[in-house]
């Protein structure tokens, strides 16, 4: 989690059409068809459930035909986002470049504050009421971004899908054991976290174990984090972040039983 990328990038434009409700006990964004068999959950990065820029993503999704859900993962926290601009490498003022060092002591806090317990008990708990109202034919995938990356590896077998996106602080390769259900990958190819070299390997250690639903899409000259906080501006990065969107959205489309449901 110690970069300067995990907290950089870009603000969207655009409303969010969908509502804030207590779900499980947690804060959450919710959007799309509340009556869909079809649910995702979003595992937030540092920026946190109210960020526009993952509201927006979660709508778009919803278009799809999934209901959606970002539950608040950090008892309210969200990262100040003027460092948004104080990390990114073309800003002009050279007094917060000279901030950059000091970005990442922003992160300690909120890093002790989430243990890895801590956040796998609150989407564990989620995921217990989500099955529990659901109808037994519901499907429930959940999609990692930056530090809930992690959790579509380590939780992945309480899902029936998920997607990791440029997840960060996964110890590798012991929290790939817990993999059993179909999973994908989302990587910047220079990513300092999880790149393109590892996801590669990844899939090899994934598949030499016998499981079949097992995707790696790596992307060149992207930051870690542009699926979330690319700048939209940018005819290449906008091309990756849909590219993923597709994708994921298509992992889910194909696991979280589509099919089945069109046709009852």
């Amino acid at each position: 989690m110690a970069c300067v990328d995990c907290v950089s990038g870009n603000v969207h434009t655009g409303t969010p059409v969908g509502e804030e409700i207590t779900l499980a006990g947690l804060s959450t964004y919710a959007t799309g068809d509340p009556n869909s068999q079809r649910i995702v959950v979003f595992g937030i990065d540092v920026f946190g459930w109210r960020f526009v820029n993952t509201r927006l993503l979660a709508d778009e999704y919803a278009t799809r035909g999934f209901r959606v859900y970002i539950p608040d993962l950090f008892d309210g926290y969200e990262h100040p986002q003027w460092t948004l601009n104080a990390a990114a490498e073309d800003n002009p003022s050279f007094f917060l470049k000279l901030l950059k060092p000091l970005i990442l002591l922003t992160v300690v806090p909120f890093v002790l504050r989430n243990s890895k317990s801590a956040q796998s008990a609150k989407i564990g708990g989620l995921l217990a009421h989500l099955r529990a109202a659901a109808p037994p034919a519901a499907k429930v995938g959940f999609i990692g971004y930056c530090w809930g990356g992690r959790y579509a590896l380590t939780m992945n077998a309480q899902f029936d899908a998920t997607v990791a996106a440029h997840p960060s602080l996964v110890a590798f390769p012991a929290e790939l054991d817990g993999i059993s259900r179909p999973v994908m990958f989302l990587l910047g190819e220079h990513d300092h976290g999880f790149d393109g070299a590892r996801g590669r390997e990844t899939e090899k250690i994934l598949k030499a174990r016998g499981l079949p639903a097992v995707e790696v899409r790596v992307y060149d000259g992207v930051n870690h984090g542009w699926t979330i906080r690319c700048n939209m501006d940018d005819p290449k990065q906008r091309e990756a972040r849909d590219d993923a969107k597709e994708r994921a959205i298509g992992w889910f489309e194909k696991y979280l039983g589509v099919e089945s449901e069109s046709e009852s």
